[in-house]
């Protein structure tokens, strides 16, 4: 379903999608009608192609009734076959989003709603792949810098006694985070007899492993935009084409 709602966005970059469990074709059709899914959902019933990939979920014991999925993940193929970007993660219980794959990989643009935050001569737009998340998925979320000619801010690595640009959000909805941040330029400050790594100008941040923690009932009423949906376990391969 989620992987639904990306989907036109993967076609406007030339992406055709599918997705491979291990159900029968029968279950497959039924989910496909039911949530009325427009890309092709594979069956690999008994695992063969999730085993020969390397990617059954050895968590799972083989007496338990989910044995046979896969670790959850995304590979982005190109038209020649060659795996451009691979998503996974450890369990089932936690799963990449499409839309951090569509952010991540072609800077694209999401209809999800942007904060922006203005503080002296620093302006910083937020904005997340999605505004939908069920606990447990990792979603992509873009930090727009823009500094006002003449100033500077600090990236890193950094002598102690300076501060960094980081970005931290306090949120229980938010269970893991980390930033990406490009190169900072080094810049030699001869009254200070330093060379530090500084931005300038405007960039853009990323956040990586960004996981959604326990979501409650009531979030879709919350300003921060996230709400809890259904998720459907299953192991997406992309295919550019």
């Amino acid at each position: 379903m989620e992987l639904e709602q990306s989907r036109q966005g993967f076609e406007k970059q030339g992406v055709k999608i599918a997705a491979i469990t291990y159900d029968s074709q029968e279950i497959l059709q039924r989910f496909s009608a039911a949530h009325h899914l427009d890309y092709p959902l594979l069956s690999d019933k008994g695992s063969g192609v999730i085993r020969e990939f390397g990617i059954l979920n050895t968590n799972v014991p083989k007496d338990h009734p989910f044995y046979g999925i896969p670790f959850p993940g995304d590979y982005l193929i190109s038209p020649n076959g060659v795996i451009k970007a691979k998503y996974f993660l450890p369990d089932y219980q936690t799963r990449v989003a499409s839309s951090e794959i569509l952010l991540n990989e072609f800077g694209a643009e999401t209809d999800a709603k942007s904060i922006s935050l203005t503080v002296g001569d620093i302006r910083i737009v937020i904005t997340p792949s999605t505004d939908h998340a069920v606990a447990g998925q990792e979603i992509g979320v873009a930090a727009d810098f823009t500094i006002a000619k003449g100033w500077h801010i600090y990236g890193q690595p950094l002598p102690a006694n300076y501060t960094p640009t980081t970005i931290l959000f306090d949120s229980d909805c938010v269970a893991e985070q980390s930033f990406e941040y490009p190169d900072p330029k080094k810049v030699a400050f001869p009254e200070l007899g330093e060379t530090l790594p500084v931005y300038a100008g405007s960039f853009r941040a990323k956040m990586q492993d960004s996981a959604v923690g326990h979501l409650r009932d009531s979030l879709q009423d919350r300003s921060d935009g996230i709400s809890g949906a259904q998720a459907f376990d299953r192991h997406s391969i992309i295919d550019n084409r």
